[in-house]
């Protein structure tokens, strides 16, 4: 799509009335730090009311304002979808874990996320693109059991975080301190940044935490010494990148600081500084683009921390809080421009950017398979299918854990690693008793694929992607394309959760029964897709997606990357050898 640019104004914390700015704002600031719901009409009552009547059954969810203050403690409010989308079934929620760096979780960790998906949810466990939890269909009674369970078995603050308009899950390469070759030391890092960026109102523990008296344990504090009371424009998402691993997709982040190898080593002391990604956009709307991160610089370890606070400070600030479309940061500093950020963090903030140029990002990897660790011991890389961890999954893992004493990992790619193994026949025997096929059984298109959930629970979502997406690769294998070597992503809407917009193929829904397919994008996400098609019907999608994978395997003379291919070839050329240019 062709973007405008950035607009030349916006309505900030800095020159514009509250009355002036979005509803969302005004919702922030009457909440005095979340702990109230106030929507202008009704006296305010606090969030732990409405929390309280739900858990005991006395209303269906939670009203529009308390559903906004619930995304920052981790608490989707949503409704089953039936037929074309229409919201007529069951008032359900979604709740996500925050889980910096994808681990690494300890048993006692793992089994009580397991314990939750049996007691609070579907029985199912959903790994994310940002290397977190997500428990879906929990029921209108259960979401404040399930964070109380969390926060007691899983790790304080749990859920606090991991949505609303602050800093999201840290991601980090799930290789970080495993790898052989290089020790950036990055996990450390992303926790101590999730710790500093973490809402300091005490209105998640008034919420959620009581002792068997139902007494609450913390006194009443609002105050937000980096957020304020306004907090930030919109989400805010981070990543540390790996010089041999880019699966966190560094530069589709906010802000992403990737460990610099000088001398053929990253020990964690320089990091490139990468701000202003993003890959979300608005269908129709020209102002809207997914757009790549701007290098700013190279700092060294001890500034780390600081740049991601002076960053987000900045977005606060500056961040446009009337139309939520363009409250990315992303937005923001290109409206401000790079220089002037690069100025601010030196003057005002003290960060010390070197003028350096950016070190080559490494490829995407999956990490699946038996694997070294620097410490001689193995990991194992198990393929979940679109993250997804049914029955069969979870018992293998929880076997594995429970008798082999191993730590868990989540990956980018919405797989999980099993680390510390010792006794590599006793895990595949664990796995082989779950009937569970090792990675190197799959096709590549099936490793390599994945999706975010979209209908029937998500609000945003037009169309399906993970309930679909499963018949596309069936197809494909079917038709003997499994071993195109090709990266596929699918969102069932433009937030594009699942990366489709760095995909070799991307797709993601438009309408009620058509997908739009870009092509082109590069494997490390260092390059967009352009859209091939704008409009697919959904009962043609299986004949583009095989038309495009002969493509890439009969027209490829010179056997470049998927990505390059398609990148490389005429998109007329490309629809006219799938030969459904007229029809889609």
């Amino acid at each position: 799509m062709d973007w405008e640019g950035p607009a030349k104004t916006a309505a900030t914390l800095k020159n514009a009335p509250l009355d002036e700015l979005s509803e969302n704002e005004r919702i922030k600031v009457s909440s005095r730090g979340l702990l109230l719901v106030d929507d202008g009409k009704q006296p305010p009552h606090s969030f732990r009311d409405e929390l309280d009547q739900l858990t005991r059954g006395e209303r269906e969810t939670l009203s529009n304002t308390a559903k906004e203050l619930s995304k920052f403690f981790g608490i989707y409010r949503q409704r089953e979808r039936g037929v074309r989308g229409r919201k007529s079934g069951d008032h359900i929620f979604m709740v996500r874990i925050k889980n910096p760096a994808g681990g690494e979780l300890s048993p006692r960790q793992w089994l009580a996320l397991d314990d939750a998906a049996d007691a609070f949810g579907d029985a199912t466990l959903r790994i994310t693109s940002r290397q977190a939890i997500q428990y879906h269909h929990v029921r209108g009674p259960a979401p404040a059991a399930l964070v109380r369970h969390l926060n007691l078995l899983y790790r304080d603050q749990g859920t606090l975080g991991t949505c609303g308009d602050v800093n999201r899950n840290v991601v980090c390469s799930p290789i970080d301190g495993l790898d052989p070759e290089h020790d950036p030391r990055g996990q450390e890092l992303a926790h101590a940044i999730a710790e500093e960026l973490a809402p300091r109102s005490s209105a998640y523990f008034q919420s959620f935490l009581s002792d068997d008296q139902d007494r609450q344990l913390v006194p009443i504090n609002e105050q937000e010494p980096i957020y304020s009371e306004s907090y930030l424009p919109r989400k805010f998402k981070l990543a540390l990148g790996h010089p041999s691993d880019n699966s966190v997709d560094a530069l589709t982040n906010d802000v992403a600081f990737v460990a610099v190898a000088a001398g053929g080593r990253a020990d964690g002391s320089l990091w490139d500084l990468w701000s202003g990604g993003g890959l979300g956009f608005t269908h129709n709307n020209p102002r809207t683009a997914p757009l790549l991160a701007l290098h700013l610089g190279r700092i060294r370890r001890r500034q780390v921390v600081d740049a991601a606070r002076s960053i987000a400070i900045l977005q606060k600030e500056h961040g446009e809080r009337k139309d939520r479309r363009l409250s990315r940061w992303k937005y923001t500093i290109r409206r401000l421009g790079l220089e002037a950020v690069q100025r601010e963090l030196r003057t005002r903030f003290g960060i010390e950017l070197e003028d350096a140029p950016p070190q080559p990002l490494g490829p995407m990897r999956l990490h699946l398979g038996w694997h070294p660790q620097r410490d001689g011991r193995f990991w194992y890389g198990v393929h979940v299918p679109n993250g997804r961890m049914g029955a069969a999954l979870r018992r293998a893992v929880r076997r594995a854990v429970e008798e082999l004493d191993l730590g868990v990992r989540l990956t980018p790619n919405q797989d999980l690693l099993l680390c510390n193994a010792t006794d590599q026949r006793a895990l595949e025997a664990i796995l082989r008793a779950e009937d569970l096929r090792p990675p190197e059984s799959l096709s590549l298109v099936r490793r390599n694929a994945s999706a975010c959930p979209a209908l029937p629970t998500c609000g945003l979502a037009m169309t399906q992607a993970e309930g679909i997406l499963p018949s596309y690769l069936e197809a494909i294998e079917s038709a003997g394309l499994g071993d195109v070597d090709v990266v596929i992503r699918m969102t069932g809407c433009p937030s594009n959760c699942a990366r489709s917009s760095t995909a070799e193929i991307g797709i993601y829904g438009y309408g009620k029964n058509e997908h739009v397919i870009l092509a082109g994008g590069a494997r490390n996400g260092t390059r967009l897709g352009r859209i091939l098609y704008p409009r697919v019907p959904a009962e043609k999608m299986i004949p583009v997606l095989l038309g495009l994978l002969r493509a890439i395997r009969d027209r490829n003379p010179g056997g470049l990357p998927a990505g390059e291919f398609l990148h490389r070839t005429d998109p007329a050329q490309l629809r006219a050898w799938v030969g459904l240019e007229e029809d889609a």
